[in-house]
Order: structure tokens, then C-alpha cells, then sequence
């Protein structure tokens, strides 16, 4: 195991010239260690969308950093709490749905819906137990437009604050989020490092070689395909080639045609990406989390305005996944080299790859820099007393 440096001010030095993270960065267990507490339990986590958080007891669970989360609709709003019970820390909350009460799957402890324990079976017959001091940990929630997102730092900005200029962004690509409908939601594993698999994202440089359609599709010229690094989100545009558009480049392309003129991809950091195509209004999402250092597991939320038609939602699904899948090869493939650890950095070009400098300038920020408030280096809850359910 290599160790961490302290500091990053040659990381950052090498970044600015181009030179990348070192391999080991993408294949060391110590260091998807120490981004999992310092930077995903840090973050903003996507965890799904706030239409499916409509009624009383509606509830979404998930992960964030690791960590059992869930988020579920009680009479004061959105309530987010690790999703692990006081008692042998079973998940107590599974997959999405409706709920009156949440209980444990093990020895039935049973939370209301602000978390509190209101039944521990056997429990009065335990000196000095009280329900009240065991409610399950609570951890902020809060949506930005559509979808929703958990931070278990109780000192990370707002996450309006965050993103804030993305809501702009999309409410002018011919998308009108508060009408979106999910459509289809997929779990998925890849066996590379999740900041592989992000930076493959974040740029087009390999687009012509490696994603025929795509780039018959969309114009990924230099001079057409737009990069911008928003401080804590990363987008890229790209125009509707016009024979594209006309039907006339390749016969397996969906239909282009729409109320969505360009395509829109958005990075919110550290592991949410957003697409929108070209064609009728549509949406997706994709969250990437360590599973390991030398693998990812995700999942991928597909939306459509009301009235798709089953061919456009069936024809652009089958794109996405076949740009996925070309995706999928090049990434397995750099992790390989990555395992390989020769040569030990790579060269970026700082123009074409900006997006992917940025990104890694970020994570040297996190774990080779100075440990930020919240989490300690264990990533265990800051201690506080919590008086929610006092009786």
C-alpha cells in the first residue's frame, strides 16, 4: 500500500502541465478508503427523484458514501436519517415505496416517520432502556428542482447553493423538469475505479474513435463541443449535426427531431452525471459509486416528458446503451493499464481534457489536502445529543 501524501501542491502543479493522478491513485484500497470519508461523505448524493416522495410515508433508500440511507415524506416534510437500525444496525428501510411506520427486518424495532422509536419488543423488560434516546441518525435531505440528495456533513453548503446555476441550465434545453416522468431505473457494475469511469465522461476527445454514432449524431469538433467547469459542476454541449437531423447520416440513429436542439451533459461532483439528448424531452441520470477500488456499482434513471412515444423512449434507451457499453470496453481497458501501474502518470492535453484536469484537481483537493470539518477520518457521525424524540 503506497501512502497519502500530505499536501497536493505537486499534485497540482503536475495537473496544471497535464500529467494526471498517478495509477496507484486508481487501484489502492487506502485511497478509495479515504475518498469514501472525505469526499463522498462530504458531498451532495443523488438519491432519486422527488416525484416518487409525494405522499404521506413515501420513502426512497439508498446509499451515500457507503452509507444505509433513506428519505421518507412525514407530516413536516422530507426526512433523511441512516437507514441502520439502533439495535444490531440491520437496514431497516428496503428499496423505495410506501410506509406507515419503518421497522427493522431483525428483532422488529420500529421507527414512526420522524425517526423516533415507538416499539422495541422485550424492551420493558430492560432496566434503564428508554425508547427516546434511540431514534435513528438523522442526515440532511434537501431537493434541487426535481430530484433529491443527502449529505451526511452537517457543514456542507445548501445544495441550491452548490448547484445552483445547473437549474438554469436545463430549464433552457427544451426540458420542463417539473413534468418529468421516470420511465425505467437500472443497477449496474463495471470493473473499473468510479474516477476511471468519470473521467471518461467528462470529455469527447474520444468520441470519433470510439462512438460512431454518437458523433454522426452530434457535432464533437472542438471548435462546436463546449466545455465549462462550474466551480462544482462540469458541462458539456454539443450541437445536432444537420444530416443527423435530416435523417440522412446513419439508418440506427433515434430520431433527433424535437423540442431538445443540442445535447447537455452535466457532472455534479462528485458522481451524479445528467444527460439530455437531442429529440423529445428527455432526461437521464447517473450515480457511480466505489465498490472497491477496481470496480463500480451505479444505477441510471431515465426520464421522458408526458406522451413519449414507445419508439423514441425504445430507440433512444438502445442508444444510450450502445454509447454505454463503447464506454464500458475503454474503461475496463484503462483500468487494466491503471493495475499495471507503467507508466505511473499519464498526459492529458489541458485543452481537450480540461474537464478531466479539473475533476482530479478536485480530488487531490479532498484526500491528499488537509481534512475538511464534519466526518472524522473514520467517517462516523459527529457526536450530538438529539432531542427529537424526547418525551
Amino acid at each position: 500500500m503506497t501512502q497519502i501524501p500530505d499536501g497536493h501542491d505537486d499534485l497540482l502543479a503536475g495537473l496544471e502541465r497535464g500529467a494526471s493522478l498517478p495509477a496507484w491513485w486508481y487501484t489502492d484500497p487506502a485511497v478509495t478508503d479515504r475518498e469514501i470519508t472525505q469526499i463522498f461523505r462530504k458531498a451532495w448524493n443523488y438519491l432519486g427523484p422527488l416525484a416518487e416522495l409525494k405522499h404521506l410515508g413515501d420513502y426512497i433508500s439508498g446509499y451515500a458514501g457507503g452509507v444505509p440511507v433513506v428519505v421518507i415524506r412525514n407530516a413536516r416534510g422530507l426526512a433523511g436519517f441512516v437507514n441502520v437500525c439502533r439495535h444490531r444496525r440491520h437496514e431497516v428501510m428496503k428499496g423505495r415505496g410506501n410506509a406507515k411506520l419503518m421497522q427493522c427486518g431483525y428483532h422488529a424495532w420500529t421507527y414512526d416517520l420522524a425517526g423516533c422509536l415507538a416499539t422495541a419488543p422485550r424492551s420493558a423488560g430492560e432496566t434503564g432502556f428508554r425508547r427516546e434516546d434511540f431514534p435513528l441518525l438523522p442526515i440532511r435531505v434537501e431537493a434541487l428542482g426535481p430530484f433529491v440528495f443527502v449529505n451526511l456533513d452537517s457543514d456542507a453548503p445548501p445544495v441550491q447553493t452548490v448547484f445552483a446555476p445547473l437549474l438554469e441550465a436545463l430549464g433552457q434545453s427544451g426540458v420542463d423538469l417539473a413534468a418529468l416522468e421516470l420511465f425505467e431505473r437500472e443497477e449496474w457494475r463495471s470493473p473499473a475505479n468510479w474516477k476511471t469511469m468519470i473521467e471518461n465522461f467528462l470529455e469527447c476527445y474520444h468520441c470519433p474513435v470510439a462512438h460512431p454514432a454518437f458523433s454522426s449524431a452530434i457535432d464533437v469538433r472542438p471548435a462546436n463541443y463546449h466545455l465549462a467547469a462550474h466551480g462544482w459542476f462540469f458541462s458539456q454541449t454539443g450541437e445536432v449535426r444537420p444530416a443527423a437531423l435530416a435523417g440522412r447520416s446513419r439508418p440506427d440513429l433515434y430520431d433527433l427531431r424535437g423540442a431538445v436542439t443540442r445535447s447537455q451533459y452535466y457532472l455534479l461532483w462528485p458522481n451524479t452525471t445528467i444527460s439530455v439528448n437531442p429529440g423529445f424531452p428527455n432526461l437521464a441520470v447517473d450515480v457511480w459509486a466505489p465498490d472497491g477500488s477496481n470496480a463500480t456499482r451505479g444505477f441510471s434513471e431515465q426520464f421522458f416528458a408526458p406522451g413519449v412515444s414507445a419508439e423514441f423512449a425504445r430507440d433512444l434507451i438502445a442508444f444510450n446503451r450502445q454509447v454505454g457499453a463503447e464506454d464500458g470496453a475503454l474503461t475496463s481497458s484503462v483500468q487494466r493499464g491503471l493495475q499495471a501501474g507503467l507508466p505511473e502518470r499519464g498526459r492529458l492535453f489541458v485543452d481537450s481534457e480540461r474537464l478531466v484536469i479539473h475533476f482530479q484537481k478536485l480530488v487531490a483537493e479532498a484526500i491528499a489536502g488537509p481534512p475538511r470539518r464534519g466526518l472524522d477520518q473514520r467517517g462516523s457521525m459527529p457526536a450530538a445529543e438529539d432531542v427529537r424524540c424526547r418525551r
